[in-house]
């Protein structure tokens, strides 16, 4: 993966895929949209959706989550 310089390391997917991660280490299940809404209260109102499902894709990748019915699960 390539590190952007010119973004702030709060928008990196590896900040992202770990505050999906502790999220879902306290709701073993939730769904993307109540997903959405406590990962922009953790990092910023501002975050844009396409952050939070490309930290969807790489956490998938890695078999750390599954989606099921438009929820998100620790594998």
């Amino acid at each position: 993966m390539i590190i952007n310089i010119d973004r702030e390391p709060k928008y990196s997917l590896y900040y992202i895929g770990g505050i999906i991660l502790e999220l879902l280490n306290k709701n073993h299940k939730i769904s993307i949209e109540n997903l959405y809404k406590n990962v922009k209260v953790m990092i910023d109102e501002n975050l844009h959706i396409d952050f939070l499902y490309y930290s969807l894709d790489w956490l998938y990748i890695l078999s750390l989550i599954k989606v099921n019915e438009n929820k998100v699960m620790l594998c």
